[in-house]
């Protein structure tokens, strides 16, 4: 079998981009409660857009010390960790008249009786973020003291023992126990959960070409399946199955997890929404990678279909495929900086 297009150019899983009503919310609200750091910034004025990169760092690493500058954007597109990018479209903050972003959580497709249940509305796409901590009671009872809101209480409904926590902006963060592993006594930003149309057709889109590997698969018979993918060492992928399907609660880099509900992979009628339209709300997932211009080539060749190419558009260095899904999938040179007139004020 031919090496990934994705393996070939090292592309690593960096981002997870979100649209947010009011930074001066939702950043602090990562700050204190899920111990991120704010590593990167940028400022479109002449767009109306602002973009916030939070990672979580571990303990000790070094941080840029000051955002946003040469130092932080380097540090952004460089980095070995995964970022949460939280989009600020200018005037959302004050405008009365701005009802919020979808989660990704309500929609058509669920049963009648469902509270989230949307006669017109979308199907649901984008799920959650998640984070691995030690105790999921404990976190949870420390999160809702300090007033943070949850959709989900860790022995509220079938699944026992995870919750699922509220952003600002009513996006899930799910609350998962960690499997052991070398980061005890801190929580890390575990996963990022998109519901698919067709499971085995979109495992081999980030697998076989984008060169992630499919770590788990947990299987509920006559109702859904959900895949972990992750990118992987050379000596994680020479693990036991059995201890492979636990690197998603062990690892410090986050698992994309895919969320397949049987039987909609058989419906023509059936159209996952990506949060690019109306309702917005998830943008995309990205990755860094070593060549952009190499691989946008060589993903073109195997027909990947494009939403924006290297060349188009003013912003360079940059590229989105569009998985089998029709998310929007971000490619990132390593190391690439901004045109710095993309930064400045509207003339």
């Amino acid at each position: 079998m031919a090496m990934p297009i994705g393996k070939k150019y090292n592309a690593s899983l960096q981002q997870c981009m979100l649209r947010i009503k009011d930074p001066s919310v939702s950043v602090p609200f990562y700050e204190k409660h899920f111990g991120m750091k704010l590593v990167h910034k940028y400022d479109f004025p002449q767009f109306k857009f602002s973009l916030y990169f939070l990672e979580k760092p571990k303990d000790g690493q070094k941080l840029p010390e000051t955002v946003p500058s040469a130092e932080s954007e380097k540090y952004l597109w460089t980095m070995e960790g995964c970022t949460l990018e939280l989009t600020h479209n200018h005037g959302t903050e004050s405008d009365t008249g701005f009802t919020g972003y979808w989660s990704g959580n309500q929609g058509r497709d669920l049963p009648e009786s469902s509270p989230l249940y949307l006669k017109d509305g979308p199907v649901r796409g984008f799920g959650h973020i998640a984070f691995n901590v030690d105790d999921v009671y404990a976190t949870s009872a420390e999160l809702e003291k300090n007033g943070v809101k949850f959709q989900k209480r860790p022995d509220e409904g079938r699944m026992k023992g995870l919750a699922f926590a509220l952003d600002p902006d009513g996006y899930w963060i799910e609350i998962v126990k960690r499997d052991g592993g070398p980061f005890q006594g801190t929580l890390q930003l575990s996963q990022v959960m998109m519901r698919v149309k067709d499971g085995p057709k979109t495992v081999e889109f980030y697998r076989d070409i984008m060169g992630l590997s499919l770590v788990r698969e947990m299987v509920v018979p006559n109702d859904f399946t959900n895949y972990f993918l992750m990118n992987l060492s050379e000596d994680d992928q020479k693990l036991a199955k059995e201890e492979a399907q636990t690197l998603p609660k062990r690892r410090w880099q986050p698992a994309l997890e895919l969320t397949h509900n049987h039987g909609t992979e058989k419906d023509d009628n059936f159209q996952i929404h990506t949060g690019n339209s109306d309702p917005q709300g998830f943008g995309h997932i990205g990755f860094i990678v070593d060549d952009l211009e190499a691989m946008c080539s060589e993903l073109e060749a195997a027909a990947v279909p494009f939403f924006k190419k290297p060349n188009e558009g003013k912003m360079r260095g940059l590229a989105f495929v569009l998985d089998p899904n029709g998310y929007r999938v971000e490619l990132i040179q390593r190391s690439m900086t901004i045109d710095p007139e993309l930064l400045k004020a509207a003339a």
